[in-house]
């Protein structure tokens, strides 16, 4: 773990620094899928009913969205099923 983790952690806490590689795939497979879909962020937000800006901090990593709000991003994203994006994760 470098400094900048470790001083982070001290902070935070260690299993929050532990889960930020998880959370930054999710996002950046959110992003990804969206982007194939040739979806605006204004577009994915109407769908599933939340604020462009959930979406953009969700894609960004600075916020991870509450379960309810991610099941229905992988719904308006046509992931099958949260298995598909672990796989994803996973490989």
């Amino acid at each position: 773990m470098s400094d900048f983790f470790k001083k982070y952690a001290a902070i935070r806490g260690e299993q929050h620094v532990q889960k930020l590689p998880l959370e930054g795939t999710i996002a950046a497979q959110i992003k990804t899928r969206r982007k194939q879909l040739n979806m605006f962020q204004q577009e994915l937000a109407d769908r599933i009913g939340v604020p462009k800006s959930t979406i953009g901090r969700t894609e960004a990593g600075l916020t991870s969205p509450r379960i309810d709000t991610l099941f229905k991003i992988l719904q308006a994203l046509n992931f099958l099923s949260l298995t598909v994006v672990v796989n994803r994760i996973m490989t």
